[in-house]
């Protein structure tokens, strides 16, 4: 992840991000697409980012390959349907990760830095796992073209602090 504002990003590091992000899912779908299509049914689930759903400053790299996978997903959820193959994309919040958590610390020590988080936590790899399984089961037979967030409530907006119901 390269932080930033966009004037001091490189066009190198852009790509970069485009090219992990982007176009790795595009090769991915590039590739089961064909095998899909001719068994007349899958289901292929994106990751993107709850950054894929809003903006973010200092990471315009990110949300920009992540806005992209989230239209990729749509586009190719228009093309692969009517072959029997779905197509959704998982939007994860602050995750227990390296990526999120580089320096390993605990749950409990990361609380504060979550605080605006509507469930006041970081999220669980599990978690994360548990929704991309319900988008590729069966069990989302009707879901095509959907985002999932999973992100403890980030997407839904931001807080006002002091008025009611913000926490901090």
């Amino acid at each position: 992840l390269v932080f930033g504002a966009i004037e001091q990003l490189s066009k190198a590091e852009f790509e970069r991000a485009l090219s992990i992000n982007l176009t790795g899912t595009f090769l991915g779908i590039h590739s089961v697409a064909p095998i899909m299509r001719e068994q007349g049914r899958g289901s292929i689930v994106n990751i993107s980012s709850v950054d894929g759903l809003r903006g973010v400053n200092a990471l315009a790299a990110y949300v920009s390959s992540k806005w992209g996978v989230r239209g990729l997903t749509k586009v190719a959820a228009l093309e692969l349907g009517p072959h029997g193959v779905r197509v959704n994309s998982v939007h994860p919040g602050g995750v227990d990760t390296l990526m999120s958590n580089p320096s390993r610390a605990s749950r409990d020590e990361l609380a504060g830095a979550y605080r605006t988080v509507p469930q006041q936590r970081i999220g669980a790899p599990e978690e994360i796992a548990r929704a991309t399984l319900f988008l590729a089961s069966d069990e989302a037979s009707y879901c095509n073209g959907s985002e999932l967030s999973v992100d403890g409530g980030v997407a839904a907006g931001a807080y006002y602090p002091g008025l009611p119901g913000s926490p901090i």
